[in-house]
């Protein structure tokens, strides 16, 4: 299998849920006698006894390139992203409203640049896992390029989980088609109290998810926090 960035041989596999993020929620011990536990629509409840398990990695392949030295970066920025949101005091709500220049002091365009592009990654890897009728290439071409995919939209949602919490999830791709084409494909990233909404859209979609998104080409200076 070669890799879907590259196309070099595939000889790495990305997490389901960023390993940083896993223990960030759930401490950095997941033994076999200790493990987490992860619930698919095939099987519930199933151990998982490390963080680096094959079961919390996608099955599409990459190359260690990209998924390391490539795409470092854009990992580091959702890592410092995730870690401000998950720490902010006090916590999220519907309607908060966080200054990007907290986050990412002198660097907030080029971060949040990082921060698509990660999730770019990982909606690539979906669309490749689950054969989705979009242009693998064209998120392919905006990671190689250090480019934004000018469709994709995120959001930054909490209020889901009530007093949950030791909980990281990620749903499936949902589209919408028209005239047999992809007009819209929305999927949320769970991590403790914090949801990110990752949209693709065409320019004539107008859906409540993408009130409050941002996308790194018009970024501004301050986030709106969405909710359901």
């Amino acid at each position: 299998m070669h890799c879907w960035i590259c196309g070099a041989d595939g000889d790495s596999r990305e997490h389901l849920i960023k390993a940083s993020d896993l223990r960030g929620v759930f401490g950095r011990h997941v033994t076999q006698t200790a493990p987490l536990y992860i619930h698919t629509s095939e099987r519930k409840n199933r151990p998982v006894g490390g963080i680096k398990s094959d079961l919390l990695k996608f099955s599409t392949r990459i190359c260690r390139s990209c998924n390391n030295q490539r795409t470092q970066s854009h990992d580091r920025a959702w890592e410092q992203f995730s870690s401000y949101l998950r720490g902010r005091q006090p916590p999220l709500r519907k309607g908060s409203i966080v200054r990007l220049a907290d986050v990412f002091p002198g660097s907030v365009r080029s971060s949040m640049m990082d921060v698509h592009l990660f999730f770019l990654k990982q909606f690539g890897c979906l669309i490749a896992e689950y054969s989705i009728p979009l242009d693998l290439g064209a998120f392919a071409r905006a990671i190689c390029s250090t480019s934004a995919h000018p469709l994709v939209r995120i959001g930054v949602w909490t209020g889901f989980a009530g007093s949950v919490r030791k909980y990281a999830a990620r749903t499936v791709v949902q589209t919408a088609m028209l005239d047999g084409c992809v007009v819209y494909a929305g999927w949320f990233y769970f991590v403790d109290q914090i949801a990110i909404n990752v949209m693709y859209a065409l320019p004539t979609e107008h859906r409540k998810g993408l009130v409050h998104s941002w996308h790194p080409n018009t970024v501004g200076k301050i986030l709106h926090i969405a909710g359901p």
